[in-house]
């Protein structure tokens, strides 16, 4: 009985355990964050993989991993901008003051957080004063920031060409 009782116990705590070594589906937090212009850039926790546009180019996907770290700073950024709130398409309101930007990145946002998901679509074409869109933008650097601090990021072919 008293091994029973233990093992039911330890259960929960082996399984809420995540580690970016695990396999993705075993982890409890997972992205796919695609960016750039026609957001053709892409991070996959669920697959472990990147996917780097590389414009005239193509592109090139390469197994790639964020260590549980990574994934817990991207989480606490997620939190502290309230992420989860966002609509899932973000348009900036126009405003007073606005400029229209082009080329413009283009953001697709795909997360599983345990039993929460959320899907999130941005196209940032316009810039203005709107604190939502600077926190949205200050996340997505924060990412891409992360990625390619990665020495396999580094070993990519350069782009080739750019868009207009």
């Amino acid at each position: 009985m008293k091994t029973k009782s233990l093992f039911l116990i330890l259960i929960p705590i082996f399984t809420s355990c995540s580690h970016s070594t695990a396999p993705p589906e075993t982890r409890d937090f997972n992205f796919k964050f695609s960016y750039g212009v026609l957001s053709r850039n892409i991070i996959n926790t669920f697959q472990n993989i990147y996917t780097k546009d590389l414009v005239m180019g193509g592109d090139t996907t390469i197994p790639f991993t964020l260590s549980p770290a990574d994934l817990k700073q991207v989480m606490d950024k997620m939190n502290e901008i309230g992420f989860f709130e966002y609509p899932d398409t973000f348009i900036v309101p126009t405003g007073d003051t606005a400029a229209m930007v082009t080329p413009y990145p283009a953001y697709k946002f795909e997360v599983s957080n345990m039993q929460l998901n959320k899907h999130l679509t941005w196209e940032d074409d316009i810039l203005n004063r709107n604190s939502q869109a600077a926190k949205l933008r200050e996340f997505m650097r924060l990412i891409e920031g992360i990625i390619q601090s990665k020495p396999e990021y580094s070993q990519l072919p350069p782009i080739q060409g750019g868009y207009i």
